[in-house]
């Protein structure tokens, strides 16, 4: 008898292989079965390679019931603040170096593990905010054996007593990494109704935006970047009109370039989606037809049942600049993702590495296997700034990026045209620093980029 069709998820990023479907891009027909993909294989969406693909098991979910409460501890070798992606690859990646090391992660939400690039593809995928959590943070805690503090907000860092001040006690610590993410931001608008505006930079977040869609026939998403732009497809598969107002000229200026963004614009622009560029919202009231009216600087009037604002993170670091620890942009660390307090080490969407603050999962991915040898007294390995690869959640146009990391004093250059088949380098004198890609182009990505930056 033929077994039946099985799917498996990336834990990395929520990409999910469905044996019945292949993946067709990356050369595995329909009917593949996972155990035959070549080994070499990886994720088409975060590049993380086979290892990290777990099988969906509807079966597990009704067993964390039984889990039990995670010890915690208040006196940690390791005291972790921050349950999102960086917090717990942190986690992970610290109690494989050093096993008997006792771990504490604190959160301030529930410290469900989820993966956070799947809510800009749930809807095209067929998934309520229910089916992306893998595991609760106890569920987590006891397969790392670690504790878990949640609902648990940190107050104020001792850096000289090596004291942690929260909302349910306090914790000390030998080594403290912080992993406090990044918040989304919001325009400031007038209006009666501006205080409505949503973001979505979490799943907690993202189930409210969930809830109130459902019988919403239409969105406005303010933004032109990557997250605003993966989420207009996404709500188009779902059956919702979507009014995009662009600031800039074009989709994804700060990463992509003109030429391939334009393409991206019209493939939209054919699901439906009304593309306003060059405008800003400048106003947001509660509508006498229900739901909102905004008005932008070009004079435009739109109706809305919901509206979400995608333009961009701010790195939090109020915590860290109440310690005293250096910052800019974001927290400040070195090649070895210490802050200016060598037991203080900070991670991913809040960490800051010569001017520059990577919110990509590669980089936080390469940063936590440093900072774990480091913590356990291996200092062969450091964190070096590169420009990350990126492969946009855009169905109507493949295409993957690799920006480079200050595109002041350089230019794109079109290398190869063929119909969506694009190729452009970034080049800043005769030294290439970024690529993209569009079409069938994004097969050959991971090969250009381990010769572009001699990995």
């Amino acid at each position: 008898m033929t077994q039946p069709y099985q799917k498996y998820i990336c834990r990395t990023c929520g990409l999910i292989y469905d044996e019945e479907l292949g993946d067709i891009d990356s050369g595995l027909a329909p009917g593949t079965r996972f155990a035959d993909i070549p080994d070499d294989w990886y994720c088409p969406l975060c590049l993380v390679s086979k290892d990290d693909f777990v099988l969906i098991d509807e079966s597990a979910k009704s067993a964390s019931a039984d889990q039990p409460k995670s010890k915690v501890s208040n006196q940690a070798d390791v005291l972790i603040i921050g349950s999102g992606y960086a917090g717990w690859q942190t986690a992970e990646a610290i109690r494989k170096a050093s096993p008997d090391s006792v771990i504490t992660l604190l959160t301030a939400d529930d410290g469900t593990v989820y993966p956070k690039p799947a809510l800009s593809m749930a809807l095209s995928q067929n998934r309520t905010p229910d089916d992306l959590p893998e595991a609760t943070a106890n569920e987590k805690a006891n397969e790392l054996g670690i504790g878990v503090k949640t609902r648990t907000k940190v107050m104020s860092i001792n850096t000289q007593r090596k004291k942690v001040t929260t909302t349910t006690g306090s914790f000390s610590y030998a080594k403290l990494v912080l992993a406090t993410g990044a918040k989304a931001l919001s325009p400031k608008i007038a209006g009666d109704a501006a205080h409505e505006m949503m973001t979505v930079n979490d799943l907690n977040a993202y189930k409210k935006f969930y809830k109130l869609l459902l019988d919403k026939p239409k969105v406005t998403l303010i933004g032109g970047g990557l997250i605003a732009t993966e989420l207009a497809e996404d709500l188009r598969s779902f059956g919702v009109e979507v009014d995009m107002i662009v600031r800039g000229a074009h989709l994804m200026s700060q990463i992509m370039p003109e030429m391939i963004s334009r393409n991206l614009a019209e493939k939209l622009k054919s699901r439906g989606v009304n593309l306003i560029f060059n405008s800003e919202v400048i106003e947001m009231n509660a509508s006498e037809k229900g739901g909102y009216q905004l008005k932008t600087d070009q004079g435009e009037v739109l109706e809305s049942g919901l509206v979400l604002a995608a333009i961009g993170l701010a790195p939090n670091i109020e915590l860290a600049k109440k310690a005293k620890l250096k910052t800019n942009l974001g927290i400040c660390i070195n090649a070895y993702c210490q802050t200016s307090d060598p037991d203080v080490y900070a991670v991913g969407d809040c960490a800051e590495t010569d001017g520059v603050v990577q919110a990509y999962l590669e980089p936080i991915r390469r940063q936590v296997k440093v900072l774990a040898s480091h913590i356990a007294g291996d200092n062969s390995s450091q964190f070096n700034i590169i420009p990350t690869l990126i492969k946009t959640k855009t169905p109507s146009l493949a295409i993957m990026l690799s920006p480079p990391l200050k595109a002041t004093h350089g230019q794109w250059e079109m290398n190869m045209q063929a119909g969506d088949n694009q190729r452009l380098f970034y080049t800043q004198g005769t030294e290439v620093t970024g690529f993209a890609l569009s079409g069938d182009l994004v097969s050959t990505a991971n090969a250009l980029y381990k010769e572009t930056y001699h990995l």
